[in-house]
């Protein structure tokens, strides 16, 4: 799939916030005619490109815009998302402010709500997982690829708005090595509670990586944001 020469995304502002000093790469439909815009966030170590190649290339939608932000030195945060939130919390918290920025920037550019797909894989997973979590909407979605809430076991995250139907879907393997099942039950039983319509995949033996199953059942909800 042709999904365009890649543009640069202009965010609203600029800090000292590192995340928001990376380029935030746009590719796919334009924004003013796309039918859906999905933000990609990447995993530990990886960038864009990744999202890039190993999702919305598959995905083939040619009415999508894609935009996705880089993290600075390709991670969001530190360590491991089960770790105590103290561990984390200068890099979770640059990196809300980045999706937050990243958020505001496409509503002030006419897009509602419901035209956005929030997607993330493994560390993105867990990033979009919790940004949406604090930011109850209406979204077009919210797509975790082998991630979940951030925080150590008996962390508790409570939603105070309603999804009003939400398509969510997460996964993971039962034998991933960073992301555990439990984790992802939590989440979704999270979302649930606050009215996402969810779904959960857990796939035997897969590797950490982005399968063809996850591909077509992403398709499905983009198709039908």
């Amino acid at each position: 799939m042709d999904q365009g020469i890649p543009r640069t995304f202009k965010l609203l502002v600029t800090t000292d916030n590192p995340h928001l000093l990376r380029p935030v790469v746009h590719f796919g439909a334009p924004l003013v005619s796309a039918r859906a815009v999905v933000v990609l966030i990447h995993g530990r170590g990886q960038s864009p490109d990744y999202m890039r190649e190993f999702f919305a290339e598959r995905l083939d939608c040619t009415d999508v815009a894609y935009v996705a932000p880089t993290a600075a030195d390709n991670t969001w945060y530190p360590y491991s998302f089960l770790s105590p939130l103290t561990d984390n919390h200068r890099g979770l918290e640059n990196t809300l402010q980045c999706m937050s920025v990243l958020q505001d920037t496409l509503l002030d550019q006419g897009i509602a709500p419901g035209q956005i797909i929030w997607c993330g894989f493994s560390q993105g997973a867990c990033v979009v997982s919790q940004f949406v979590s604090l930011n109850p909407h209406r979204w077009g979605g919210l797509i975790a690829l082998t991630g979940g809430l951030i925080g150590p076991q008996g962390t508790t995250w409570p939603i105070t708005g309603d999804f009003d139907g939400m398509p969510a879907y997460f996964t993971t393997s039962e034998s991933d090595p960073h992301v555990p099942e439990d984790r992802v039950r939590d989440t979704a039983s999270v979302f649930a509670r606050a009215g996402a319509s969810v779904s959960v995949e857990f796939f035997l033996g897969r590797p950490h990586e982005i399968n063809n199953a996850e591909i077509n059942r992403s398709k499905f909800i983009v198709a039908s944001c």
